[in-house]
């Protein structure tokens, strides 16, 4: 069965679980064992100690509540109140039995902890340096304070809680040399027409080019400036655009229908079947002769005649339905 102190402690962790104080945490140091408890403060907005993520041990009899518990800082932080060695925070119910209270929870031992980084107690300073710049320097006070907050957040994010100093790097000393170059004069005119040519920005969006209208008459100024002849430029241009226009906004190009396309084809018959006949009806025929008459000879059509009535007669012949 276990003792008075075990059941209390298991109560108000319970209670501390389901209603956690701003900028505290706490949990056992060890599941089976619930005299020892790791706690996590933090200091309170608006002063010196905020952004600081402090770790505390507090460590629990089996007398308890009759007596306090142990409280140590894991982080120690540059406090008046704070002894640098052992991490013990000077509070005065903790140090002295006669004004402990067994009415006094965990929470109201570990909100006292939290409320003593930002108010110390200069009357009994555990940390006598800490309270003379407190009392002398407070410039210096507050550097020492911001220190400890960034080393308290690295310590929590598993970082070293200094950073280590890195010797300075060796200035290379780079020799330069000096290349010897051609110098010419230039008129002002072809200054202004190779540098407005490069320029980026134009005070007019209708304004042109005028390197690009120098050059235009020219393939060769054209080739080099481009890296391509002047038509296959334009090839390429259009080329990327149509791509460019097919992913942007898809290709539009609609795939006929078998009817449309057999719809196409019988109007290509048709066409076909005007020319041809229009061809023949309009050939006059030849006056017989004489002889011809007399004789009954008769002469065999042309070639392309043949050919002619050979069309016809296969137009003639297909299906429509077939077609379709």
């Amino acid at each position: 069965m276990h003792c008075r102190a075990y059941m209390l402690l298991e109560k108000q962790y319970a209670q501390f679980q389901k209603e956690p104080p701003w900028g505290i945490e706490a949990f056992f140091t060890d599941d089976s064992n619930f005299f020892e408890w790791t706690i996590k403060i933090r200091g309170l907005k608006d002063t010196l100690w905020e952004g600081g993520i402090f770790t505390v041990h507090v460590k629990f009899t089996e007398n308890y509540n009759a007596v306090p518990p142990s409280v140590y800082f894991h982080t120690i932080p540059f406090h008046p109140n704070i002894d640098m060695v052992t991490g013990k925070p000077c509070i005065n119910f903790l140090d002295n039995i006669e004004l402990w209270k067994e009415t006094y929870s965990v929470e109201f031992i570990l909100l006292a902890v939290q409320n003593l980084l930002s108010n110390p107690v200069l009357e009994s300073p555990a940390n006598d340096d800490a309270a003379h710049l407190f009392n002398t320097n407070a410039s210096r006070y507050r550097e020492l304070v911001l220190q400890c907050v960034a080393a308290s957040q690295r310590y929590h994010s598993g970082w070293k809680p200094h950073e280590e100093k890195r010797p300075p790097k060796e200035e290379v000393k780079h020799t330069t040399q000096t290349a010897t170059r051609r110098l010419f004069r230039i008129s002002f005119d072809d200054y202004h027409t190779t540098w407005a040519g490069i320029a980026t920005s134009k005070p007019k969006s209708e304004m042109k080019n005028p390197l690009l209208e120098s050059i235009k008459d020219d393939p060769k100024l054209q080739t080099a400036h481009y890296g391509l002849p002047y038509n296959e430029l334009q090839i390429q241009m259009r080329k990327q655009l149509e791509e460019h226009n097919s992913l942007m906004y898809g290709n539009f190009a609609r795939k006929q229908s078998e009817k449309e396309m057999a719809d196409k084809k019988m109007e290509q018959l048709n066409k076909m079947r005007r020319i041809y006949f229009q061809k023949k009806l309009e050939k006059p025929a030849p006056p017989p002769s004489s002889a011809q008459s007399e004789q009954g000879d008769h002469h065999p059509d042309e070639p392309w005649e043949k050919e002619v009535d050979d069309l016809v007669e296969w137009t003639n012949k297909l299906d429509e339905q077939e077609i379709q």
